[in-house]
């Protein structure tokens, strides 16, 4: 049996059918539909504990894979459409307990959005989340887990929470220089983010040797004008200008 929605008028028959029973609504401006919150609840109602936990374990996988790359913003737009069902995936991962692997992506890609938009509070506790799912799904060196670990890092350095970011940065390089090695790209933007992290606290002894590993592999793996270079160069220079001032 083929599924409806590859057989485009049997798709239209169904959606008119609900639709006149007014079981699903239309956006028509998104080109969406949607099932009312207490149709939902009456059709959750209906099945058994373990019917409830397929579903909810459908829905999270489905949700993960629509839910669009976060760290362009030029999908914003689409996350934000998403985001009702997202934070209802966050709900049902709470719920249910899940700790497949697409629960630590999704809370992770939902919490780098809400942080991108300042929204600290919201977003900590699904990074959270989120380490604590890969460290028991995919153990504590997944490269995952140290994507996970840098970017709770960022959000602590972005409130202030300097103490609280410190480890985790730390973490991440040492996961870094184990299992990508010592002149992955990624764990140059790991020092670097380390680097400005010290740098901010006034510890440019602890912050130079990291900008200089940093800005070597970038000049390794990249053109010396590549924007990554330019800017590791920019940081180093700049701490550099800094520790002089400090000698005169």
């Amino acid at each position: 049996m083929h599924p409806i929605a590859e057989n485009v008028l049997l798709l239209d028959e169904a959606l008119g059918t609900l639709l006149r029973f007014s079981l699903v609504q239309r956006k028509r401006d998104e080109r969406t539909f949607f099932i009312h919150r207490l149709v939902q609840a009456v059709l959750i109602g209906s099945m058994d504990t373990q019917t409830q936990r397929n579903y909810a374990e459908r829905m999270v996988k489905a949700i993960n894979q629509a839910f669009p790359d976060v760290r362009d913003y030029r999908n914003w737009p689409r996350c934000q459409q998403s985001l009702p069902h997202v934070l209802a995936c966050a709900d049902l991962i709470a719920t249910w307990q899940f700790t497949f692997p697409e629960t630590g992506r999704l809370l992770n890609n939902l919490g780098y959005y809400l942080d991108d938009r300042a929204q600290y509070e919201e977003a900590e506790p699904l990074y959270q989340r989120a380490i604590a799912i890969d460290e028991k799904t995919l153990g504590p060196e997944h490269p995952n887990l140290a994507i996970r670990l840098n970017n709770l890092a960022l959000l602590y350095w972005a409130q202030g929470k300097y103490a609280e970011a410190e480890p985790l940065y730390q973490r991440a390089i040492a996961i870094g220089e184990k299992i990508l090695g010592p002149e992955h790209p990624d764990l140059a933007a790991r020092l670097n983010n380390l680097a400005n992290l010290y740098q901010h606290q006034g510890k440019y002894e602890e912050a130079e040797p990291l900008f200089k590993r940093a800005l070597a592999i970038y000049e390794q793996k990249f053109r010396s004008a590549h924007p990554r270079t330019r800017t590791i160069r920019e940081n180093y220079t700049n701490l550099l200008r800094t520790m002089n001032k400090q000698k005169d």
